[in-house]
């Protein structure tokens, strides 16, 4: 168990640590007031990486979320009579020990096509409290901090710097029986986002993220910590000493990263990417994966509004027993914050939209993906459910997005996506829609029975109003993989449809002979050839043959 209590005592020493410093809450598991101030929204991408350290909660209720409790020691009884246990473990870097989860390479390719390796530079926050150690026999990974510094040796981002930080974090929980020693449980390790952002580190005093629940600092479950710079940039990530301070990327980069699991990956990943390509190979019980793309611009809201402006459709949604991600407390100014890929984000987006005049208030590059673990239909799930492989990955650069595979339309026979997102872009240009939709070549083939061979795919979109055209598209398939991408179309809540065809294969039917021609061969094959001479004056001639016969001019010998 001295892993399971160095993993307490990171903790403890987090909440002394939140009780001293003044910062920016974010909570989990909230219930919003009807009678709120102000409500609004806070949707960024990648608002989940650096928000959280690696913890765990013990869920008294599974269903009430005021109840989950953090485990200051996985031994203690409220650990051990909890009903499930919840938390979040974000990846160290790997080392040949590693068995579990970690990040193996990060790396960018220039113009060129010159591949810049990365250097580890630090972790975030650089400090052994923050660390906890692999524990194989609950299947928690090992972790160090929110994430870690690399750098890119002479790719400068908009700071003038050559600095990135590197997050990847998951999900972990499992339901248990209330009484089970979290010992004698085997975590699972879902939802997983993996990012790459360029940051420039800024000095000053600051709060790292910290754990909080309805016993230490928040209403529910949530978390502590400086979210922004005194310039109002995001951090990525904070020190006591020090914020990350995300910045722009740089053009003509792809950006890459390799990932170690030790279970094989399977289903579907989406996030944030442009013109992908994915590799897998095996690595010990489970696989490596790397994905190289390009970033990708996608807008950002942040904003409230009287409680007198709140549009109809949003108090509906709401103002429920559901919970929500919130800055804020729920009865004062209350902005909703959550996976923009999450269940109720495209519905927010959209019947927020008057408040917001469907302009962004910011809009920035972005490279990012995550795991996919629900919304699959019939005919996707299906052909996907293929343990051991990578299904597919979709990324666009809408705020919000069905964060499922595109769900197959049999009447259609199309794969059908829907994404909500600003019209405009912060500065007032109307923003430019990107899709990417990357298939293992055998799912496309098992959703809609296609042979072997090439695949012709038409990508559409359907505005609001009904209105469709085709996108600027591209398709090839390369290495097993189909890749499909579009752009340049509008928003705000398209429709996106990929129709999938293929040229028909012609049979040649293979003649059966007659039985008239068989046996005439059969009798043809049982005559003996004969050989006679012929003669004309002087010259002579043999001819041979079943029933030879003498040339015209020719007499028999």
């Amino acid at each position: 168990m001295k892993s399971v209590r160095k993993f307490g005592a990171v903790l403890i020493s987090a909440l002394l640590l939140a009780s001293t410093m003044q910062a920016d809450v974010a909570q989990a598991g909230v219930k919003i007031s009807p009678n709120v101030a102000s409500l609004g929204l806070a949707f960024k991408e990648n608002s989940e990486l650096g928000r959280m350290p690696s913890i765990l909660f013990a869920q008294g209720n599974i269903d009430v979320q005021e109840t989950w409790l953090m485990c200051p020691d996985l031994a203690e009884k409220n650990c051990t009579d909890a009903a499930g246990i919840f938390g979040y473990s974000n990846w160290d870097i790997c080392t040949d020990a590693s068995t579990l989860a970690c990040i193996a390479d990060v790396w960018a390719v220039d113009a060129s096509g010159k591949k810049i390796t990365g250097e580890l530079v630090k972790k975030v926050p650089s400090d052994g409290r923050y660390a906890v150690k692999e524990n194989p026999t609950i299947n928690l990974p090992h972790s160090n901090g929110v994430g870690a510094v690399w750098r890119l040796p002479g790719v400068i981002n908009g700071a003038g710097k050559d600095t990135y930080f590197v997050s990847v974090q998951s999900v972990v929980g499992k339901n248990k029986t209330p009484g089970t020693p979290v010992a004698d449980i085997q975590l699972n390790l879902g939802a997983m986002i993996a990012g790459i952002l360029p940051v420039e580190e800024i000095p000053g005093t600051f709060q790292p993220a910290t754990a909080t629940d309805a016993k230490n600092g928040g209403r529910a479950w949530g978390s502590n910590g400086t979210q922004y710079a005194p310039d109002g940039s995001a951090c990525a990530g904070t020190e006591l000493t020090a914020c990350q301070a995300i910045r722009e990327f740089p053009a003509e980069y792809r950006f890459g990263m390799t990932l170690r699991m030790g279970k094989k990956p399977e289903g579907w990943y989406h996030g944030r990417l442009y013109l992908p390509t994915i590799t897998t190979t095996d690595w010990k019980t489970g696989a490596e994966i790397s994905i190289e793309a390009e970033p990708v611009k996608v807008p950002s809201l942040d904003f409230t509004v009287p409680n007198a402006d709140i549009p109809q459709k949003i108090r509906d949604l709401v103002f429920t027993d559901n919970y929500f991600g919130v800055i804020g407390d729920g009865v004062r100014e209350t902005r909703i914050s959550e996976n923009v890929s999450g269940p109720n984000s495209l519905e927010l987006v959209s019947s927020f939209a008057p408040s917001y005049k469907d302009k962004a208030t910011t809009t920035a590059t972005y490279w990012s993906f995550k795991t996919l673990n629900y919304g699959q239909d019939e005919s996707t799930r299906k052909c996907s459910d293929n343990s051991g492989n990578l299904a597919g990955l979709v990324t666009t650069n809408a705020l919000a997005y069905a964060a499922g595979p595109p769900v197959f339309d049999k009447d259609t026979s199309s794969l059908v996506y829907k994404v909500s997102s600003p019209h405009f872009e912060a500065s007032g240009v109307e923003a430019s829609g990107s899709y990417d939709l990357t298939l293992r070549s055998d799912v496309a083939r098992c959703i809609y029975g296609f042979s072997k061979a090439p695949i012709k795919a038409e990508i559409s979109i359907t505005s609001p109003n009904g209105e469709k055209k085709v996108a600027t598209t591209t398709v090839n398939e390369k290495s097993g993989w189909l890749y499909l991408s579009a752009k340049g179309f509008s928003f705000s809540s398209p429709v996106i449809n990929v129709t999938l065809t293929q040229d028909a294969v012609v049979a040649v039917p293979t003649p059966t002979p007659s039985p008239t021609a068989v046996v005439t061969v059969a009798k043809v094959a049982t005559k003996k050839a004969i050989t006679i001479t012929c003669t004309k004056g002087k010259v002579s001639k043999k001819v041979t043959g079943a029933s030879p016969k003498c040339p015209s001019g020719y007499k028999k010998k």
